[in-house]
């Protein structure tokens, strides 16, 4: 009986350890009951930035830089950033030491991604490898009514990135700075083909460049994030595993108390190893990851349909006649794992992230990752007016 009772106890006692070393995978689709307070605008704080919440004035400033840290003009720039091969070795972009902000989405249904950067504090000379966009990359410029620089664009039924430029005025303001674009274009002097890489990875473009041709009376929303110098208070998450369902593109964010922040780390052809800039040998750390849970259509297999935006003039939702954009979100800063929600009222409205109690969340100061991860995936038919519902394996778990 005492041998039976003590291998039952070693069972139990095996049966504990493992759970505690198992994985939370996220729920990304169910309803989470949280009720966000609002969308008012926060006031900006002289010598912060909006957007990373550092001080401006201890900004390191490469040569040849613009940017708010550098000539206090607030005009973000985004700009398509290639995601070959997860971003490993040679097809890392370059530039990126400098992002404020960094997206990432699904490119194609199996699974390929690819990042988009966001520039505010600084706006390097140098920036790459350019890429091309997606109709969800024009609604998150819109969003930020930033001057936006890609390297072509799909012109699908519903996933037409030229006349939606042209539908929302973006083309006007002159903001708008394709790489593909004709020989006489002003800005086209600004892109250029980096040596020692392959064409198409090998496009780069001067952002100090372009954004030199922006009206200088032109002003952009001033979208401020909230942060705070207090730590996230949360469920403990030190590794977090992103799997957008094709395992080369697979990536683990590893926080490190001695940094303060998440490094990224990719799976590329030689195992697992550190997101870097091409030309920087540092890691890029993020002090906040958030991961976006969306609802996302595919018009076709490589033209995904984020649904960013509560623009009902363009953006059809499926019987319930809701135009608001919002869905779950998920936060990990200094360690620990905070749930939350996000809303979008309209297109030119801001994306609003909340904590549980449905207050605006208190990011923590640096770099910022936002994952545009589907929670529900749809194929889209021309001629038929519901869509499918496509059953997908990807995840997002931390330890």
């Amino acid at each position: 009986m005492k041998k039976w009772i003590a291998l039952a106890l070693a069972a139990m006692l095996a049966l504990l350890c493992l759970s505690a070393g198992a994985d939370t995978v996220i729920d990304g689709i169910t309803d989470r009951d949280i009720w966000p307070a609002g969308e008012g605008d926060n006031p900006p704080v002289d010598g912060v930035s909006p957007t990373t919440g550092r001080t401006l004035s201890g900004i390191t400033l490469p040569r040849g830089c613009v940017g708010l840290a550098a000539t206090r003009r607030y005009l973000p720039l985004l700009v398509q950033i290639d995601n070959t091969d997860n971003g490993a070795g040679y097809r890392a972009p370059w530039g990126l030491v400098n992002a404020d902000i960094v997206y990432e989405s699904l490119l194609r249904r199996e699974g390929h991604t690819r990042i988009s950067l966001l520039f505010s504090d600084v706006i390097p000379d140098d920036i790459g490898p350019v890429r091309s966009a997606r109709i969800g990359h024009a609604w998150l410029r819109e969003e930020w009514d930033c001057a936006f620089a890609y390297y072509g664009q799909q012109e699908y039924y519903r996933s037409n990135v030229a006349e939606e430029f042209k539908r929302l005025g973006a083309d006007a303001k002159g903001l708008i700075f394709s790489g593909t674009a004709g020989s006489a274009a002003p800005w086209k002097r600004y892109y250029y083909a980096r040596k020692g890489l392959v064409s198409p990875h090998d496009k780069g473009v001067s952002g100090a460049g372009l954004i030199g041709l922006v009206d200088p009376d032109y002003t952009a929303p001033n979208h401020v994030f909230r942060f705070t110098d207090d730590p996230a208070v949360g469920d403990p998450a030190t590794k977090i595993k992103v799997d957008w369902g094709r395992k080369d593109y697979y990536a683990e964010y590893q926080y490190s108390a001695t940094l303060g922040a998440y490094t990224r780390n990719i799976r590329s052809g030689k195992g697992m190893e550190m997101y870097r800039d091409l030309d920087s040998s540092s890691a890029i750390t993020f002090s906040n990851v958030i991961v976006q849970w969306v609802d996302m259509d595919w018009v076709q297999e490589t033209a995904p349909v984020m649904r960013l935006t509560g623009d009902a003039n363009f953006f059809v939702t499926w019987g319930d006649g809701d135009f608001v954009a919002q869905g779950n979100a998920d936060f990990f800063m200094n360690g620990v794992h905070v749930t939350g929600y996000w809303r979008r009222l309209g297109m030119n409205n801001r994306t609003v992230f909340y904590d549980a109690n449905g207050q605006e969340i208190s990011l923590q100061r640096g770099r910022t990752i936002i994952l545009l991860f589907p929670a529900v995936e749809r194929q889209v038919h021309e001629n038929r007016s519901e869509p499918t519902v496509l059953k997908i394996q990807r995840s997002v778990s931390y330890e």
